[in-house]
């Protein structure tokens, strides 16, 4: 049994230093070299299911790779790591996704994303295992490709757990109803919500009402998190810690928040774990490099919000 079948776009980060951020017909120095040697594993769905695979759960990924060395370089990765990856394909003749994150000495970050073979997939999708899957995990990747994950799933009565963005390509307006109507919870910002609120014309709150959702869960950076029920409005702080790369947080959050509700914790609980792997995700550079145990994650939380 899957816990979580995640979808979305994979990436091998090039995660760079830079002097500043230029304004356009302006030049910053590369603090370090680009070097594809130093590339971490990334990707919003790919990061929450290893998260959770290092927690003890079981999780699997449905996305695309290329039949380059990067593909076969991550296939093998996340196969090490424990997540089913019986739902990848990987499509002849194309490259894996890449970004480039250059990153100014404010922790301010400009991102280049070269989509690749995930931007190619096209025809029927056929997931494997499904009737094996508790739960689907919506992030940002090609429309195309998600509107039928999102399908699949319903034809199963399978409910999706959504993060959402303001991003029309990935989630056009048209879309948004249908995604809300099958999510038990949407992660998001402020921002996003916002965005999701002025195309269905509700309020979060009548958005949890007329979708039957269990939990909006909005993240607030280092003020830290805001959940909201039909019963209650939870303010969840930030876990002081010292930040060395931000990519990755909030995907972290959504695996710490996660594996509580797949336990059966209350929401509180839950969006305090979301906080303390999030503290454990930013303290190295890259979004996988730095996902505890189980026992770890129980011990800091002890550390700053007592016995789970």
């Amino acid at each position: 049994m899957l816990d979580l079948l995640a979808t979305g776009y994979p990436s091998m980060d090039h995660i760079v230093a830079v002097s500043r951020s230029p304004a356009i017909g302006e030049t910053a120095l590369l603090e370090t070299p680009i070097d594809d040697t130093q590339a971490t594993f990334g990707g919003c769905g790919a990061n929450v299911a290893v998260a959770l695979a290092k927690l003890g759960f079981r999780a699997g990924v449905a996305m695309v790779l290329g039949d380059d060395d990067v593909g076969a370089r991550y296939l093998a990765y996340l196969d090490g790591v424990g997540v089913d990856t019986c739902n990848i394909a990987r499509l002849p003749g194309t490259l894996s996704s890449r970004s480039y994150l250059f990153r100014n000495p404010d922790g301010e970050y400009q991102n280049f994303f070269l989509a690749g073979a995930a931007d190619q997939w096209q025809g029927e999708l056929a997931l494997q295992g499904l009737d094996e899957v508790r739960y689907g995990l919506v992030t940002v990747g090609y429309y195309p490709y998600n509107r039928a994950f999102v399908q699949r799933l319903a034809e199963r009565d399978i409910p999706i757990i959504w993060q959402l963005k303001p991003d029309i390509a990935a989630y056009p307006a048209d879309a948004l109803a249908d995604f809300t109507r099958q999510s038990k919870i949407i992660f998001c910002n402020q921002m996003e919500l916002e965005y999701l609120s002025i195309v269905l014309e509700m309020s979060a709150a009548e958005i949890l009402k007329a979708h039957d959702l269990e939990t909006i869960v909005i993240t607030r950076g280092r003020h830290g998190s805001r959940v909201l029920t039909a019963e209650a409005q939870i303010d969840i702080p930030s876990v002081p810690c010292e930040a060395i790369d931000t990519t990755g947080a909030g995907d972290a959050f959504t695996a710490g928040f996660l594996a509580g509700y797949f336990k059966g914790y209350p929401p509180i609980d839950c969006g305090r774990l979301g906080a303390v792997l999030a503290a454990f995700c930013v303290e190295r550079v890259g979004c996988q490099t730095h996902l505890p145990d189980w026992t770890a994650l129980q011990t800091r939380y002890a550390e700053h919000f007592g016995d789970l």
